[in-house]
């Protein structure tokens, strides 16, 4: 009889883990990307992405269509590319949709044209993307006085060989920070339209690197309640923190990481010079381009008292990439770097979000200016030394 209970009791068992495991599948919350697309783009591999909640997949196009879920972990905006359109055109640009729950998606592909896929059932999609059609003219200005001055093909030829290549981005970088203040304008307004979406907290996290403190405070003490416990809202409230401890006229946050040798660098060590902060990487093409600026001025100053830093965000195991750039670039200054990427913590420290940005101190440690880069460096440090 013994035998018997003990068989009905494992039993028992059997049928408690079975159901607990299927409770736990069905609690499972999806996003389901299902779509269609010209069957001539059968055998078409199309990629999903997130660094937010690190999903990372992919389909093949069978008979025209498609579907990727993935696990919903909080309200974020999912990116998609197409190799056919990569292979095609040797490049691509994201083409991204907003998810505020889970649910089905359906998506009506353009594999040539991303982009120009239609997506249903995401209403906050189509509020972003209506923000984003709002922006275009701002856009096609800057193309147009870009074209105005440069030629109306300057950019079928562009290489970074080009003798107008510096010329033209010193231009564009120029256009595109006033482009930015009139964005920051824009999304306000946006914002108030819209408190309680999550795309206008979506854009706030993704402008927060152009908008001032006092500014970018103001915009999220108008955003409603339900998205601040995303991780959305943790990346602007950190860097409104940072903002607030590295405006202008503020003491620099000191920090120690290790140079090209392993040694241990202070920034204060450099007390008693103007210091130019810089953040930067190797893989930034951006910061690339700015770095003949740099090397200018710290050869034309230097001798006056003027110096810089680097912080360069490389990858962990990339350290022969940052040193191999230091060298091609000419980079005769303090270099240092813990190769942690985004988590270098002096970055962290400082609220980087994007590169290049840098800040220019001056004897006493304090902040003096903010993201000054070409002529704006250069007329910085002349009125500084004359």
């Amino acid at each position: 009889m013994k035998y018997y209970q003990q068989i009905a009791a494992l039993l028992a068992c059997i049928i408690m883990v079975q159901n607990a495991s299927a409770q736990n599948a069905s609690s499972v919350k999806l996003v389901v990307f299902s779509g269609t697309t010209d069957t001539v783009y059968n055998g078409t591999t199309l990629v999903l992405y997130n660094k937010i909640t690190d999903d990372h997949d992919s389909v093949v196009v069978k008979n025209g269509k498609f579907q990727l879920a993935v696990q919903f972990r909080e309200p974020t905006r999912y990116l998609f590319y197409s190799k056919y359109e990569l292979k095609k055109k040797g490049g691509y640009s994201p083409f991204g949709i907003i998810v505020t729950q889970p649910g089905t998606f359906h998506l009506k592909a353009d594999m040539e044209s991303f982009g120009n896929t239609i997506v249903t059932n995401a209403p906050e999609n189509a509020l972003y993307l209506q923000y984003i059609k709002g922006g275009e003219p701002m856009r096609n200005s800057i193309m147009t006085k870009l074209a105005n001055k440069y030629g109306a093909d300057f950019q079928k030829h562009l290489k970074p060989q080009d003798p107008q290549y510096a010329a033209i981005s010193k231009f564009y970088n120029e256009l595109n920070e006033a482009g930015n203040q009139q964005e920051a304008e824009r999304l306000g307004a946006f914002i108030k339209l819209h408190p309680n979406t999550f795309t206008s907290m979506y854009l706030l996290s993704t402008m927060i690197t152009v908008i001032p403190e006092q500014k970018a405070s103001a915009y999220y003490s108008v955003l409603g309640p339900t998205y601040k416990n995303t991780s959305y809202a943790s990346k602007i409230v950190k860097a409104i923190a940072a903002k607030s401890i590295t405006s202008i006229g503020k003491p620099a946050p000191d920090f120690t990481q290790p140079d090209t040798a392993g040694n241990a660098v202070k920034l204060s060590d450099f007390r008693g010079k103007y210091v130019l902060l810089d953040f930067w990487a190797s893989w930034c093409i951006p910061c690339r381009e700015e770095n003949p600026n740099v090397v200018s001025a710290y050869q034309k100053y230097h001798d006056k008292g003027f110096t810089v830093l680097s912080v360069s965000l490389d990858q962990p195991g990339k350290k022969a990439a940052w040193l191999n750039a230091v060298h091609q670039d000419g980079l005769n200054w303090t270099q240092v770097s813990d190769l942690q990427f985004w988590n270098n913590a002096a970055a962290k420290l400082y609220g980087i979000q994007a590169i290049p940005q840098n800040f220019l101190i001056d004897k006493e440690g304090k902040i003096i200016a903010v993201n000054i880069k070409g002529d704006d460096l250069q007329k910085t440090l002349t009125g500084l030394f004359q």
